[in-house]
């Protein structure tokens, strides 16, 4: 009897085609929602997909029995059903390292060199001297040192950054940092960064981790980043320290509510700038995504343990 996969994701047609022919075993079908063989739901054994599975969804699937994700991050997949249901979930933790490491350096670099400042004077026509300043020399400040944060410790050691992070359960500092705390470093290495850059995963133990007393602890010359953790503060708190400029300025490529509102403060503070959720995205998507997915379809065909495996009451 064929397993039912339900491919709930757009895969070029090349990559489809040979993805049924690896696994001829599997009744691999592709569709959204409304295109999906409605009949067929109550027999779906497992689903890959890239956004949210609704409530009402899951519960139609009745058979399901693994949930895979091409993110990283899947609490926002975890429904009530998916909790308490015997499915499987499984993420694409360990992809993103080089996306999200670049774009973190690469809203530095722009920091550090006020390339932000020359766009808003050539925009004047004004020739503005500014004065940019070395990286090289400055602190960063990781907080989660993740995956993705250890690809961006990595790289910014080799740029001759000094090295700051924190992490849920320290077991070891790797080489390329200088210093490791658990959460209650975090207030200290915003103190001592030139760069706050967060890579936390968005789980409820990451809400609002970051309050007042750590903001009001950034250097006034220092930038906050956050990629990943959009309820790490809240943003009336962020407006304030903003506004105020308890420090002197954020890039945000991850938010509370997404798309952000456009009656956010948040798109006219001269010293922010928004991104839309890009930092993750990567031009290289499926031939980074699916030898996770077919790695893991192969142990689910055999019966073995799964690979990036959540626990769904942690959201990790």
């Amino acid at each position: 009897m064929a397993t039912n996969i339900w491919l709930r994701v757009r895969l070029p047609e090349k990559e489809l085609t040979a993805l049924q022919q690896e696994f001829p075993s599997c009744d691999l079908r592709q569709g959204d929602d409304a295109s999906v063989d409605a009949a067929w739901l109550g027999q779906v054994d497992g689903v890959f997909t890239e956004e949210t599975v609704p409530e009402e969804m899951i519960q139609r699937l009745t058979n399901l029995r693994w949930l895979h994700v091409t993110r990283g991050g899947v609490n926002a997949y975890l429904t009530p059903s998916v909790k308490s249901r015997p499915i499987q979930v499984t993420g694409s933790k360990g992809i993103h390292g080089t996306v999200f490491s670049e774009f973190a350096l690469a809203c530095i670099f722009m920091l550090a060199k006020k390339l932000p400042e020359a766009m808003a004077a050539q925009s004047e026509k004004k020739w503005q001297k500014l004065q940019p300043v070395e990286v090289e020399g400055q602190t960063i400040g990781i907080v989660g040192l993740g995956t993705v944060g250890l690809e961006l410790a990595r790289k910014a050691k080799a740029l001759g950054m000094r090295v700051l992070a924190t992490k849920r359960n320290v077991d070891g500092k790797p080489e390329c940092v200088d210093q490791l705390g658990g959460p209650e470093y975090l207030t200290e290495l915003m103190a001592q960064s030139d760069y706050v850059v967060l890579l936390l995963a968005s789980v409820p133990s990451t809400f609002n981790i970051i309050g007042e007393k750590e903001l009001r602890a950034m250097k006034p010359n220092a930038y906050f980043i956050n990629l990943t953790g959009g309820r790490a503060v809240e943003e009336p708190l962020l407006i304030r320290a903003l506004k105020e400029k308890w420090f002197t300025g954020a890039v945000l490529d991850a938010f509370a509510k997404q798309p952000l509102p456009e009656e956010s403060e948040l798109w006219r503070l001269p010293n922010v700038l928004v991104t839309p959720r890009i930092a993750g995205i990567t031009s290289q998507k499926w031939p980074a995504v699916l030898p996770v997915f077919k790695h893991n379809l192969r142990r689910f065909l055999a019966g073995e343990p799964l690979r990036n495996l959540v626990n769904k009451e942690l959201g990790y």
